[in-house]
């Protein structure tokens, strides 16, 4: 159906203008004192995102070559999917505020670089990558379709084994013990869990 189409339509859209904002700021804004080390493993994970989120997205959207991955969901789902999506861009966009000019594209600790501990992240230390959990279902229920959901989850499984140690690493080794402290009062994705 053309709606669920329009669904994904507008939380893509959505997260790419949210994203374009603030990466345009960081181009106006960006000083780094210490970069992350293999800036190549990083671009190669970015491209396996986006061919693993967007590819397959546009694929569903714009042409039927992932019709065989359709299976039957009820409509309730997909709506339940779509405002699934909707609550996850507005925390998209919170997250990005709420670090401000701390965001950055790639891992660095830029000069300027202050450890935030509310908002977001209050209860969880990378709640941008939680975010990107929910997307997955959001994406996955009004799509109904398995293989981009598949797409999806191995493109994730695979990011989240790469990233927020070594993001983990840079930060204790800018903030130390207040960082420590941080980290035990914190869960890694899921709040209460891990």
């Amino acid at each position: 159906m053309i709606i669920y189409k329009i669904f994904l339509g507008v939380l893509v859209i959505a997260m790419n203008i949210i994203r374009m904002y603030y990466a345009k700021r960081y181009g106006t804004s960006h000083v780094a004192t210490e970069s992350e080390i293999a800036p190549k493993r990083e671009k190669r994970l970015t491209q396996l995102m986006f061919f693993a989120l967007a590819v397959q997205g546009m694929m569903w959207l714009f042409t039927g070559w992932l019709s065989f991955g359709q299976f039957a969901l009820h409509e309730s789902i997909r709506i339940a999917g779509f405002l699934i999506g909707a609550y996850s861009m507005w925390w998209f966009y919170r997250i990005h505020k709420t670090l401000g000019d701390n965001w950055s594209p790639v891992l660095e600790i830029r000069t300027e670089h202050t450890l935030i501990t509310c908002g977001p992240y209050k209860r969880v230390r990378h709640p941008m990558y939680s975010d990107m959990m929910l997307w997955m279902v959001s994406f996955t229920l009004v799509t109904a379709n398995w293989f981009y959901a598949l797409t999806i989850s191995a493109g994730l499984t695979i990011l989240f084994q790469h990233p927020y140690p070594r993001q983990e690493k840079l930060m204790l080794k800018r903030f130390g013990e207040q960082y420590r402290a941080y980290m035990k009062q914190t869960k890694r994705l899921i709040p209460y869990i891990f």
